[in-house]
């Protein structure tokens, strides 16, 4: 399993672009679950745009660890 966090960077999309995600006007894309186009790959917070507060970031946080954690245990 690889985890990567990455706080208060300039450029928090940089990495998710070198590895095929979606970006979309500086914000990487992610759906319901913050999962985004490549498999096992989630982001949450800041890099997905919207309000830049933290609340905002614990509740993507959260429901990104479970949606990766249920994707781990199906495989």
């Amino acid at each position: 399993m690889v985890c990567l966090w990455q706080f208060g960077t300039a450029s928090s999309t940089d990495f998710a672009r070198k590895l095929g995600a979606f970006i979309n006007n500086n914000a990487i894309q992610v759906d319901k679950d913050m999962a985004t186009n490549v498999e096992g790959l989630y982001a949450c917070g800041d890099c997905t745009g919207g309000l830049l507060q933290i609340s905002k970031a614990v509740y993507e946080g959260t429901k990104a660890g479970l949606a990766c954690s249920k994707f781990l245990r199906g495989r």
